[in-house]
């Protein structure tokens, strides 16, 4: 099996090769079609010359006479052709370069008339000798295709060369990515793929990557959380239930109404958790029953503050509102009320005493927005982007009474995007914490 650099190879080579032999071929044609006009003006204006030189020696000798004949001889000597003079009769005068009349013979002659001012002087013949000494023209032209064919040889070796080291260098981050892929199929979690130097997407996917991982690592930690967080909740209860029936069998815990309200505490906590765990997982799923009723957001919120408002004066932590009447969506009334008792409780689980929490409901237009602001103990920065998570608690430290099970804001955001809504957190460590929760505005 090739493998991926080696196909890339191959196929830069067949690119460029085919671009290099293309262009060379279009040169030769080129350069041949431009040296044969080349050659034919050449030519053209030696018989003009040739012509123009008799022209002037026919005056001067009143015939063709010795001048006329040693101009010619010289011609053919200089121009490497076969020169043959003939009278205005067209009867032959004299060939010069006899003694390569054989490699003339087969050639057909170019019969040039000789006039002057009108009057017919006489005929020349000129045949080429295309056999005999190779012309410094013909040299020329045999030198640029050897240029062009060295030229394109190199040209060729430098594509294979690049191409092989562009596609090794290319295709090395796939090769890591792949490799990593199946560390990671094997647990192991902490591989990361360096990401090549530059801004393209090569660099994006690597970079995607290795969030990938990172986001795969996140959830594994959460996953042990889960599982650890999960086995803590039920198993507290449970002992307690188990210490407690233990005690009535045995006859040293009497069954009396707080031994057995004490019981049924431990129940109801028992049911509230398998009950937190079953919103979530109906909510994650996108199966979480919603009405589609129409509802004033206003009187949800005032309602949820009036019930709460009491829990918040033993605790001293003051509860102010700012509501816009007649705000109106569409949705589950006590699914929404869930919403902003669970939003009020995190807010006075991490509020201290003479603490103030803020509540504001606004109308604008489009959707109706809901922030719950307090000034309480915040959120890191490092927590932020996982509160949403089950089971999430960035103080570990923290009782389960204070902090809970982490379910609450995992339960809100199922209940808001089940109404169509969003919801964000903004919180700085040691100064507070806003939630803003927006649903879509009820059209009229």
């Amino acid at each position: 099996m090739k493998s991926i650099w080696m196909r890339l190879a191959l196929i830069f080579m067949a690119v460029s090769a085919s671009g290099i032999l293309i262009s060379t071929i279009l040169s030769l044609k080129e350069m041949d079609y431009h040296f044969s006009l080349y050659l034919s003006d050449v030519n053209q204006k030696h018989k003009q010359d040739l012509v123009s030189l008799l022209q002037e020696e026919y005056k001067k000798e009143h015939g063709w006479e010795n001048g006329s004949m040693l101009k010619l001889e010289a011609a053919s000597l200089l121009l490497g052709q076969q020169i043959t003079l003939y009278d205005r009769d067209g009867q032959f005068i004299r060939t010069f370069e006899e003694t390569k009349s054989a490699a003339f013979s087969n050639l057909s002659e170019d019969m040039i008339p000789i006039t002057d001012q009108g009057e017919l002087l006489g005929y020349i013949g000129i045949r080429y000798d295309n056999a005999g000494v190779i012309s410094l023209e013909e040299h020329f032209q045999i030198a640029h295709t050897n240029a062009m064919q060295w030229t394109m040889l190199a040209l060729l070796l430098i594509v294979c060369l690049v191409s092989i080291f562009t596609a090794k260098r290319f295709a090395k981050p796939i090769v890591m990515m792949s490799d990593a892929a199946m560390d990671v199929s094997k647990g192991n979690l902490a591989v990361r793929v360096v990401v090549p130097r530059g801004k393209d997407e090569l660099s994006s996917l690597v970079e995607t990557f290795n969030q990938l991982i990172q986001s795969l690592q996140n959830q594994e930690d959460l996953r042990k959380r889960l599982t650890s967080d999960i086995a803590h909740e039920l198993r507290t209860p449970l002992n307690t239930l188990l210490a407690q029936t233990e005690g009535m069998i045995d006859g040293i815990w009497e069954a009396t109404p707080e031994h057995l309200e004490a019981t049924r505490s431990e129940v109801l906590r028992l049911i509230r958790i398998v009950s937190d765990l079953d919103q979530v997982i109906q909510a994650e799923a996108g199966a979480l029953s919603i009405s589609r009723d129409a509802v004033d957001l206003s009187k949800v919120v005032a309602s949820t503050l009036d019930a709460m408002n009491t829990v918040f004066q033993q605790k001293e932590i003051s509860l102010t509102s700012s509501i816009h009447p007649a705000s109106w969506i569409v949705g589950d009334e006590q699914r929404l009320a869930q919403v902003f008792s669970n939003l009020l409780t995190n807010s006075l689980k991490h509020t201290s005493k003479g603490g103030e929490v803020m509540v504001s409901v606004i109308n604008k237009g489009e959707f109706i927005e809901v922030n719950v602001t307090d000034n309480g103990r915040g959120i890191s920065h490092k927590d932020l982007p996982f509160v949403f998570e089950r089971f999430y608690r960035g103080d570990r430290s923290r009782n389960r009474e204070s902090g809970g099970i982490g379910l609450g804001l995992t339960i809100v955001k199922g209940i808001v995007e089940a109404h169509q809504g969003e919801v964000q957190i903004n919180s700085n460590e040691g100064k507070g914490t806003t939630v803003t929760v927006s649903f879509p505005a009820r059209k009229e």
